[in-house]
């Protein structure tokens, strides 16, 4: 997630066409996903679609920079845990018409969590799957002095399990010294077949991957990293688990043992979908050119820095792709001129919509817009069709996370401080 300014098309044009001059040793661009354009409202079925907007789905409440949503049942009932950037998370009855919240977790007081740069701060939080046994959840946050990040274990209290006890953290995974303030990942997410933790991590920071950190599965910038929170070994607090790339590939022996997938810029947000095979989407953030969303698979490479989404990245003398990862390529991708920054949602499986059912809902941080995308052959979604656009239904343009209850329903997470849910027009 950043914030940017948009391109002219024609100068958007240019900077594409120049992609393609001097490239030594890399394929030439693909053949393009079917183009979105600063005027097309969508594409491929588009002109089939509904149309929607979108309404305050609590509008008794407002956050600060809200970035996560989960819900939860408590005692047989619907509850809605949000995260603040600040360091606080929030929880209250799933009910359009509550008034206030409680806070479930407060980290500012300790000074533990790092705002110093926009995208630091508490950016994660996953329930484990035992919860409703073991009342355990888990944070990612960034941390200061030396700068970097942190995924840790908290316990809810004993007598209230809508409160957690601040004085449980145990931190369970640390990264390496982070060289620069941007790039955080900071998405964890638990596998709903294996019950093993996903981690997001950015490529380190800055712009153009100055530590080719893409590429080089060795280190865990620019991936995703899976781990066993449930068990400890070699020194860890945590495990590796047995199907991880290094141990379960002889070709990916070099590879970190936490590595899952590289190739990754900076993932804002990536979900499981809770309906079996339970596909991992991921929306990766570009840099200059290319927003993209990508379907992750165990061992996969998904092309930064030698591709921005399906195209050419400026080259580089010393990055090499790993030849233990073929490249692939996103599945979706739209351009600077649509939106400059993907906020990754999640697989609709609710029933108010029947005809999103199975499309994978996203958005762009910058512009407001949300998509939907679904039947994904050869490698490319063949249905995208933008069916929102918060500026135009009132909303906030600035889509922080989405979010889904427990019945499947979505909702838009935005930096006016509100939580959006969809409607028919």
């Amino acid at each position: 997630m950043m914030i940017r300014v948009s391109l002219p098309l024609g100068v958007f044009l240019v900077l594409v066409g120049s992609l393609a001059v001097g490239m030594v040793g890399l394929e030439p661009c693909p053949t393009p996903l079917p183009a979105l354009t600063q005027a097309a409202a969508a594409v491929g079925t588009a002109d089939a679609a509904p149309r929607y907007k979108t309404v305050n789905a609590f509008p008794n409440l407002r956050f600060d920079r809200p970035v996560v949503m989960q819900t939860l049942m408590v005692d047989g009932r619907e509850f809605v845990f949000i995260v603040e950037q600040v360091g606080r998370i929030h929880v209250f009855p799933n009910d359009p018409q509550v008034s206030s919240t409680r806070l479930f977790l407060d980290m500012t007081p300790s000074g533990q969590v790092s705002r110093a740069d926009n995208e630091e701060g508490l950016l994660g939080l996953a329930f484990h799957p035992k919860f409703q046994d073991n009342g355990q959840f888990f944070v990612y946050y960034s941390a200061k002095n030396p700068r970097r990040s942190i995924v840790s274990r908290f316990r809810v209290q004993a007598s209230d399990r809508l409160s957690a006890d601040p004085a449980s953290e145990e931190q369970v995974w640390v990264s390496d010294k982070d060289p620069f303030g941007n790039h955080n990942g900071g998405c964890i997410e638990f596998g709903p077949a294996d019950g093993y933790l996903y981690i997001s991590l950015g490529d380190s920071g800055a712009a153009d991957d100055p530590l080719l950190t893409g590429q080089n599965p060795k280190d865990w910038w620019g991936s995703i990293l899976r781990i066993d929170v449930d068990r400890v070994e070699e020194g860890r607090n945590y495990a590796i688990p047995a199907d991880n790339p290094a141990r379960a590939k002889p070709t990916h022996a070099h590879w970190a043992p936490e590595v899952y997938a590289i190739g990754l810029r900076n993932v804002w947000k990536f979900t499981f979908d809770r309906e079996a095979p339970h596909t991992l989407w991921a929306g990766d953030v570009g840099q200059n050119l290319w927003e993209m969303v990508h379907l992750i698979e165990n061992g996969g490479n998904y092309g930064w820095s030698l591709y921005e989404g399906r195209h050419v990245f400026k080259p580089k003398a010393r990055q090499r792709k790993d030849p233990a990862a073929p490249i692939t390529k996103a599945i979706f991708e739209y351009p600077h001129s649509v939106g400059q920054s993907i906020t990754g949602g999640y697989v609709y499986r609710g029933r108010a919509f029947p005809e999103l059912v199975g499309q994978y809902l996203c958005g762009d941080f910058n512009t407001g817009r949300v998509w939907a995308i679904g039947d994904v052959r050869d490698g490319q979604a063949q249905q995208t069709a933008e069916i929102v656009d918060l500026r135009a239904s009132g909303g906030a343009r600035q889509i922080s996370a989405f979010g889904q209850d427990q019945a499947g329903e979505v909702y838009i997470l935005g930096f006016d401080g509100q939580i959006h849910t969809l409607r028919r027009l």
